[in-house]
């Protein structure tokens, strides 16, 4: 039963936990302790920004001896060993209306699971944008939350003393690798405050708990609204984070995530009160990106901390010496690598590169390591090298992808430099221009 402790999704979520710690340079948790009951029945509900490791980082966060179900479309539940898969990892079907009228019906056997799982103390989980959006905003949330909560608390008279957790998910970089995410779990909703209200007008509780839900998640998501100027906000964000993470939130966890709420909050305060003010600084904004693009360089580079010559001379340095172990690295995994890009190749939206990598990372390298260990041990019949060998891999490769980061970041601050010792009048005026 789903509702029970399952040894695939234990199993998994070991695995899960390792793949994650490599793949995120820092995962900031807020709000865990204090806003998730041990002891209450839980329904998470997350933005949902990529494709696979919204799903797994809410499973990481989540505690030990605690296994989240979660809710997912009906279509993808058809192929019966993909279906005993999705199962051992605790998901369910929903039905909509395009899986058949007469299917809906078999949506009571959600509710009936959701009690089970709830009375168990289990935690639930569901997406209520109801779909992928990479973008950072929100979308209008749904009603699947509450259609299936206030009935599954309604059929216990309320008893549950079931809540609902907003969470946000915030990628600072969402495709990036050995990039930051910070997980928020919000102030939870009590569930049994809509009652009365339930028992007098079912529909106006569920659109009442709906509206609740995306007032509260809205207020923790990077949540940008404003069509027009989206890139402008993003470049507010990618050229002002780190200075008020750091000036205004320098004692917080996430304090990169408070800062780029912020800077959403004053940008929106301009457009609505000083449209004179706002129109400049977009203004400002594109002519430092126009002298950005025409020097090689973006939005994401350091261009108010060029790095001095000293310093940009001891990277290059310790990048050169460290350069045959990256070789070694990427050699041991160029099969991993040339199956990424393939499976890449299979789609055309961004917000899967992350979801494809991480995949890619937790399959294919032990795969190919074991079978390139297995290969050494029969050709050299020296086993105990095969075993090194075995350890070796995944290890160096690791530390070649890492390499690559850090010779990318040294050259784009190479750049920056140069900009800044060879223009600096121009770089003072871009300098100026991008400050908010």
């Amino acid at each position: 039963m789903i509702y029970r402790y399952d040894f695939r999704y234990a199993i998994a979520k070991f695995l899960v936990s390792i793949a994650l710690k490599v793949n995120f340079r820092k995962m900031v948790f807020v709000g865990r302790n204090e806003n998730v009951s041990k002891k209450r029945a839980v329904i998470f509900a997350p933005n949902h920004r990529n494709a696979l490791l919204d799903a797994l980082l809410i499973v990481y966060a989540t505690y030990p001896l605690k296994q989240v179900v979660f809710l997912a479309r009906a279509d993808i539940f058809r192929q019966k060993v993909i279906a005993w898969m999705l199962r051992g990892m605790r998901i369910m079907p929903v039905f909509r209306m395009h899986d058949g009228k007469d299917n809906l019906n078999r949506n009571s056997e959600i509710f009936n699971n959701a009690t089970r799982i709830l009375k168990n103390n289990n935690p639930i989980a569901i997406f209520p944008e109801a779909r992928h959006n990479p973008r950072q905003s929100l979308l209008s949330l749904q009603k699947a939350v509450p259609r299936i909560v206030l009935p599954t608390e309604a059929s216990c008279d309320f008893q549950l003393r079931s809540q609902i957790v907003p969470v946000s998910i915030y990628y600072r970089d969402i495709s990036g690798f050995l990039s930051d995410v910070y997980i928020t779990f919000g102030t939870p909703i009590e569930v049994s405050k809509y009652r009365d209200q339930y028992n007098e007008n079912p529909v106006q509780a569920i659109n009442q708990l709906r509206q609740e839900m995306e007032t509260s998640l809205g207020s923790m998501v990077v949540n940008i609204q404003n069509d027009a100027f989206y890139d402008e906000y993003l470049h507010a964000i990618d050229w002002n984070g780190d200075r008020i993470a750091g000036e205004v939130f320098s004692g917080s966890k996430d304090g990169f995530l408070q800062a780029s709420l912020q800077i959403v909050k004053k940008m929106d305060e301009l457009f609505e009160n000083n449209r004179f003010l706002f129109d400049a600084k977009i203004t400002g904004f594109r002519e430092a990106l126009a002298i950005l693009k025409e020097e090689g360089l973006t939005t994401k580079d350091r261009i108010d901390q060029p790095s001095s010559r000293a310093v940009l001379s001891t990277r290059f340095a310790a990048l050169l010496l460290s350069a045959p172990l990256a070789l070694f690295g990427f050699m041991n995994g160029i099969f991993p690598m040339l199956i990424k890009k393939k499976l890449l190749s299979l789609f055309e939206d961004k917000q899967f590169i992350a979801s494809v990598r991480y995949a890619s990372g937790l399959i294919f390298v032990p795969l190919f390591d074991l079978i390139q260990s297995l290969a050494l041990g029969f050709i050299t019949q020296a086993w105990w090298l095969a075993l090194a060998y075995f350890f070796a891999m995944p290890l160096t490769f690791y530390f070649a992808l890492i390499w690559r980061k850090w010779l990318r970041s040294a050259r784009r601050d190479l750049k920056v430099h140069r900009f800044a010792h060879r223009l600096p009048d121009r770089w003072k005026q871009v300098v100026a221009l991008i400050h908010l």
